[in-house]
């Protein structure tokens, strides 16, 4: 039944096509033109557009929401930390108060009673006035603690800010690696140990290394 009622329409179509049916013929052209412009304006887009749009698609599906706010936060610590209080040398704390028996050199070698040998002395020795005990220079972290027969007891303080200490020619240790010390801390004591620096009796041996290099200690130890 529907067939046959198509069949019909199609036919009264052409009927009044071929009798010049001038209402009819421009309603069908006007019908045809707008659906040939609707097809047109979504399948013939400006590449142009498609491209902007893809790009811009492409750029919404990246953002990160929370970009912004994690430079934020990196920005202000690198601040903070460029901010940060630096280790002030002129404020050390003597480690030992006593005589200095040997000063620091490394443009000249000194000998060495003990093992015979001129070396470089790349710290000072302190000859101990009233008391045997070792203190921390600054506030730090102990980075490591040896026993040897070269050095005898030997502890290395990090400081920060490129800043590390070293105490050697000690007889034992009171910190061990990892302990955070405040400055005037006693870590340690001297005495008698086997050491190429036996020969001058008990006395610590005093290194200020700063940005990985030595430093004479008596430029800023106060007098």
């Amino acid at each position: 039944m529907k067939l046959k009622n198509i069949r019909g329409k199609l036919k009264n179509f052409f009927i009044r096509l071929k009798n010049k049916d001038t209402s009819f013929f421009i309603i069908a052209l006007c019908v045809l033109l707008l659906a040939t412009a609707v097809v047109w304006r979504y399948t013939a887009q400006n590449p142009n557009e498609l491209a902007q749009n893809e790009n811009e698609e492409g750029q919404n599906a990246n953002v990160d929401p929370y970009k912004d706010y994690v430079e934020g936060v990196m920005g202000d610590y690198a601040t903070e930390t460029e901010n940060a209080t630096k280790v002030d040398l002129k404020t050390i704390n003597a480690p030992l108060a006593g005589e200095t028996i040997k000063e620091f050199s490394i443009d000249e070698l000194v000998y060495f009673d003990a093992i015979g040998e001129w070396r470089v002395h790349n710290g000072v020795d302190i000859k101990p006035k009233e008391t045997l005990l070792i203190e921390s220079a600054f506030e730090g972290t102990v980075e490591t603690v040896n026993n040897s027969e070269i050095t005898g007891t030997e502890i290395i303080i990090d400081h920060g800010n490129n800043v590390k200490t070293l105490y050697s020619n000690l007889s034992s240790a009171k910190v061990k690696a990892g302990d955070v010390v405040e400055k005037g801390q006693v870590i340690g004591n001297i005495g008698k140990v086997d050491s190429i620096e036996s020969a001058d009796g008990p006395h610590l041996h005093f290194e200020l290394i700063v940005d990985g290099k030595n430093v004479n200690p008596l430029d800023y130890i106060p007098k």
